[in-house]
Parts: structure tokens; C-alpha cells; sequence
């Protein structure tokens, strides 16, 4: 299967593995834009900081990109990321 040793991909499912993140993905895709502070008061449990380093990750990962405004920063998912896991998934069921 073309593509399982892909550095992008391993990153991909290692981003997606966590379930906050999943969650985080899940905020920006129904409220694009949403600040840090914003989605930790969305995400139970999460301090700032916690959501900061999932952010991290998700950037690292190209799911997630992140504008400054001022002191905030706004961030946006990157739909289009998720293709190679797509394309992946849709390899392995064939």
C-alpha cells in the first residue's frame, strides 16, 4: 500500500489518535476561528495551556492553523489536511 511509511501520515495519526484533539478538530470545523481561551471554556477539564499544547500538535501536523489577532490567536482547521488519512483509509478497505 502506497504511502503507510509517509512521515505526514504518521503524524497525521498520531495527531488524531488523542481524543481531545478530536474534539478540538470538531469545535474549529462548526466554529471556525475560535481563540485558545475559547475553546479551553468549550473543552471540560482543559486549562489554557493544556489546549495550547494540543494546538501545538494539530499545528505540527498541518490540521490546524493558527492567525494571530493582537494579543489572541484565532485558529482554523485545514480540511484539506485530512486527505492523505483519507486516501489511506480508503487503500486499506480496498
Amino acid at each position: 500500500m502506497a504511502g503507510t511509511d509517509s512521515p505526514d501520515l504518521d503524524r497525521l495519526l498520531r495527531a488524531v489518535a488523542d481524543p481531545t484533539r478530536r474534539r478540538i478538530l470538531r469545535l474549529l470545523s462548526q466554529r471556525p476561528g475560535l481563540t485558545t481561551n475559547e475553546i479551553a471554556d468549550r473543552v471540560s477539564g482543559m486549562t489554557r495551556w493544556g489546549v495550547m499544547k494540543h494546538l501545538a500538535l494539530l499545528e505540527e501536523a498541518g490540521l490546524v492553523q493558527t492567525l494571530p489577532e493582537g494579543r489572541r490567536r484565532r485558529h482554523f482547521r485545514e480540511a484539506a489536511a485530512l486527505r492523505p488519512l483519507s486516501d489511506w483509509l480508503a487503500e486499506a478497505q480496498a
